[in-house]
């Protein structure tokens, strides 16, 4: 905890009126530490586990310290004045009708909105057959004829040469041959296009207020946020906007329908251009006469009347808090665009609420229009925030990508050859140059075939950028400026087009000649324009410095239909690169979740140089009395065999024997629902094949319902819901089985599914059991890259030359450093804390949470009662580490430790 934090939490000062209920001791320590950090500004990282309200205390601290900003503002900005006047010797009645300006101007604008408000209730109650809306006439059916606009009839297509003029390139001017005066990038697209109507006017400009931006994983997370809201009075005093994707907030029917985020982005941006330009552009044609053709799509209909985007910027003024599902509901009712609306409420808005992929790249958050400076940020479940920063960043592309994009950029050059400027020809020569380059490193190998791919012998290797695009004898190719022409020139979208036309073509000639289409095929444009992404992301991330990323390059392997598909993939290793962005820009950056431990990863991956006094920690306890928690590591089985879950040791048939005994026994005690967590899939497998072949799993049976965890996402809702009504029938006490089962047990995975986002909560987790360690695959070489990375870092810090080539997948553990050990153990604690972090929900809630391997007894200093926990139980939550009771010796220590800690909280909670 940062030097002063303590006196923070205790001041009485403090108030917090908007929480619904009689905050706990530790929501007022909370909501405190998060008060004090936003004035203070810099990085305030706060763990909270769930259950304890988290969500409500960000909202209502965050928030009262943005109104009481707002108001504190508001108050110093008339005596600045004042003094200015006073300094000037401007008359008494000038000083006075410039200090109340401000404030005349604040108070004609929220009149302005509460008259707005006024008429657009009356608007809306009033009952007439010749309807008007609030700005002018509009048929009265809003959503079934404004929905789609005004229907023409379509346009007949010009045949010739001028009917592939839309797949035309525009004449594109780099700084090599762009003449003086000209600028090679187009005029940057505006969210919503000119209409036609008359009554369209551009807002009016206003100074955006200071915003706080709350990100989360999913749209589901941030659907909760936004309930949590609507709770306290926020949601109707501070103006909130919630963004989404276009797959999530399209309500094109022709468009939503496309399903892959690609092809609706690229189909919804199509269509907004076509809105935009309104005509294809001129063309040259014999005799160098100049025709005009209006484009063959008139734009998205969701977009045809400015007046709708209007009014639902109005509306979602006057309506409070809204998530994306609201959002699409009031975008269907007044049948207008729904992205496009939300996009264009952010200037105005106090608190954005959006998914934080979306935040943390930075093209997204241009493209969104999200400006961080000087705002709060704050990202919860950030227990990924390192992983996601890099993935982000990160890319694959396929051989397949790369043939079909090749494919079809041949297809158009051969078509438009003559047509297209020389610039357009040669950046598009320049891309073939390039596949080509990329294809003949992929290429299948003269010996191999698909048993080396499955044995991994795949001649795969890492190499870093320079020495890559050296491999491809590419490096005389300007990266930069040929990212920069994919971007700007359109050409993705372009060439995919006319291979959509070609391929439709294809596709009515083949249907013609009745000989049917081919079984299984797909339109290849759709798979070419992911290809294109897929190529551009790659393209731009060799613009990276040599140091911050890898390129992993897997050849393809065999032939014919054994052939595996080869692909290249870049590494973003320094996330410190991209968060650092945020972090500069913003006044304050909240990192807040249930187990953020280890701490120290996210200091060290993501703003190592932000002084000490810029990072306020804070970890607070939970909510449940410590009688309600019993954590027990655990050493020994009921046999006496000690359980040694190394990679090497856990496959041994005594060591799954004796668990299978450990669960047999703990089902006899623990009452409702069990929960076991195992390192991976392969080895739950060889776990329950094990149990059923000794019997174990039969004997099991004979007290809970049984059920596994399926690979499929699809199932997951189904298995959940069979161990639900399993437990919930056995608690209810006129309801006995023949089998007199209690309960059930569900064997989950750790990093699957069930181990994030599912809430074991009462019945559904009485006990959780963690299975070993979960440590990764210390052979998989991206983790062996980014520990070499973190080694040179730690290296580059001492003083000391280590370039890391001398860990592999044989020696990484051995031969690496502290930093590197470290970040390997924090991979595997970090996933073990978010899964047993599933069992304890609210303060009435109690759970058992068993630790079973001899590693999590590891103590430091003498042996006895006072001993601390060392190595990965160190790295436990502070709330379950204080209470962490390790067993070493017999198992019936953990029997009588189960007995009375079930026994004492039955009957706590029979009695209340």
């Amino acid at each position: 905890m940062a030097e002063g934090e303590a006196g923070a939490m205790g001041d009485p000062e403090l108030q917090f009126p908007a929480f619904p209920f009689t905050p706990y001791p530790i929501q007022l320590q909370f909501m405190n530490v998060v008060y004090r950090a936003l004035q203070k500004g810099g990085v305030c990282i706060v763990e909270s586990p769930t259950g304890t309200g988290k969500t409500l205390s960000l909202i209502c601290s965050a928030l009262q310290w943005l109104q009481d900003e707002h108001t504190l503002r508001l108050a110093n900005r008339p005596k600045v004045d004042a003094q200015c006047f006073k300094e000037d010797e401007e008359p008494d009645w000038m000083r006075d009708f410039e200090v109340n300006k401000e404030e005349q101007k604040l108070k004609e604008k929220e009149e302005k909105k509460q008259q707005r408000k006024i008429q657009l209730m009356s608007a809306s109650a009033k009952k007439v057959n010749s309807s008007r809306s609030f700005f002018g006439d509009v048929d009265e059916d809003v959503g079934a004829k404004h929905r789609y606009g005004n229907r023409k009839k379509p346009v007949k297509p010009v045949v010739g040469a001028l009917e592939d003029d839309e797949f035309l390139v525009e004449d594109y001017c780099s700084d090599d041959n762009a003449k003086s005066g000209e600028s090679m990038k187009r005029k940057p697209e505006k969210d919503i296009s000119s209409s036609s109507e008359e009554d369209v006017e551009d807002d009016d400009e206003e100074e955006e207020p200071l915003k706080v931006f709350f990100c989360s994983r999913t749209h589901s997370q941030l659907s909760q946020f936004v309930g949590e809201l609507k709770r306290t009075k926020f949601a109707t005093s501070l103006q909130t906007v919630s963004l989404g994707s276009r797959k999530t907030l399209c309500i094109n029917p022709d468009v939503a329908k496309l399903k892959s985020s690609e092809r609706i982005n690229e189909r919804c941006l199509e269509l907004h251009k076509a809105k935009s330009s309104g005509q294809a552009g001129s063309k040259a044609v014999k005799d160098n006469q100049m025709q005009k053709r209006k484009v063959k799509s008139s734009g998205c209909p969701m977009l045809k009347k400015q007046r709708l985007q209007r009014q639902f910027k109005e509306k979602l003024e006057l309506s409070g808090a809204m998530d994306v599902e609201d959002l699409v509901k009031l975008g269907q009712e007044l049948g207008t665009c729904p992205y496009y609306g939300s996009r264009r409420a952010v200037p105005a808005a106090d608190v954005v609420v959006l998914p934080y992929q979306s935040l943390l790249h930075s093209a997204t958050r241009e493209t969104l229009g999200v400006k961080l400076k000087d705002c709060v940020i704050i990202i919860d479940e950030a227990h990924n925030l390192v992983d996601t920063v890099s993935n982000i960043y990160s890319c694959q592309v396929s051989v397949t990508q790369l043939k079909q994009v090749s494919s079809q950029l041949s297809e158009y050059l051969e078509k438009f050859k003559n047509r297209l400027a020389e610039s357009n020809r040669r950046y598009i020569e320049t891309l073939l140059l390039l596949i080509k380059a990329l294809l003949d490193c992929l290429a299948v190998p003269q010996q191999g075939g698909s048993k080396e791919r499955q044995n991994g012998r795949t001649d795969s290797k890492m190499l870093t950028i320079n020495d890559f695009v050296f491999s491809l004898k590419i490096d005389s190719i300007n990266l930069l400026k040929l990212r920069h022409y994919i971007k700007e020139s359109n050409i993705v979208h372009k060439v995919s087009s006319y291979g959509e036309k070609l391929t439709l073509e294809q596709t009515v000639s083949t249907s013609q000649s009745r000989s049917g289409v081919p079984k299984g095929s797909v339109p290849q444009s759709n798979n070419a324009l992911t290809g294109f992404h897929a190529l551009a992301d790659f393209v731009l991330a060799l613009t990276n410095a040599d140091k911050d990323g890898r390129v992993l390059v897997v050849p393809s392997v065999g032939k014919g239909l054994e052939l595996w598909d080869g692909h290249l993939k870049f590494i973003m290793l320094n996330a410190t690169k991209h968060f650092t962005e945020i972090v500069e820009e913003a006044r304050t950056v909240i990192l807040a979740g249930g187990t953020l431990q280890p701490i120290s990863e996210l200091r060290d991956r993501l703003f190592p140089q932000l002084p000490h006094e810029k990072v306020h920690l804070f970890s607070c306890g939970h909510i449940v009395p410590r009688e309600s928690i019993l954590p027990i590591a655990i050493a020994k089985g009921p046999g006496g065999h000690t359980f040694d879950f190394t990679y090497q040791s856990r496959s041994c048939q005594t060591t799954i024997e004796e668990l299978g005994r450990l669960i047999n026994n703990v089902s006899s005690i623990v009452p409702e629902g069990i929960v076991v967590f195992f390192p991976s899939f392969e080895y739950e497998s060889q776990v329950h094949a094990t149990w059923t072949d000794k019997g174990i799993l039969a004997s099991i049976q004979m007290k809970k319902h049984v059920y596994r965890e399926p690979r499929s996402a699809s199932e997951v809702e189904d298995v959940l819901q069979k161990y639900r009504n399993s437990i919930t029938k056995t608690s209810d006490k006129a309801d006995i089985t023949t089998e007199n089962r209690r309960g059930a047990l569900l064997l989950c995975v750790v990093g699957g599914k069930m181990s994030e986002g599912i809430n074991f909560s009462d019945g559904m987790g009485r006990c959780v059991v963690m299975v070993g360690l979960p440590y990764p695959n210390p052979s998989d070489p991206e983790l062996i890259e980014r520990i070499r990375y973190i080694e040179q870092l730690s290296a580059a810090e001492a003083g000391v030359g280590n370039d890391g080539a001398a860990l592999n997948g044989n020696n990484v553990l051995q031969r690496c450093g502290q930093r590197g050990r470290e970040y390997y153990e924090n991979l595997c604690m970090k996933a073990v804390n978010q899964s047993i972090g599933r069992a304890i929900r609210h303060i009435g809630d109690y759970a058992a949470i068993l630790l079973v391997d001899v590693r999590y007894t590891s103590t430091s200093g003498p042996p006895g009662p006072n001993a601390k926990p060392s190595g990965p139980a160190s790295k436990l939550p502070d709330w379950i580490l204080e209470r962490l009771v390790p067993v070493t010796s017999s198992f019936g220590e953990v029997i009588k430790l189960l007995h009375k800690f079930f026994k004492h909280n039955q009957q706590r909670t029979q009695g209340n």
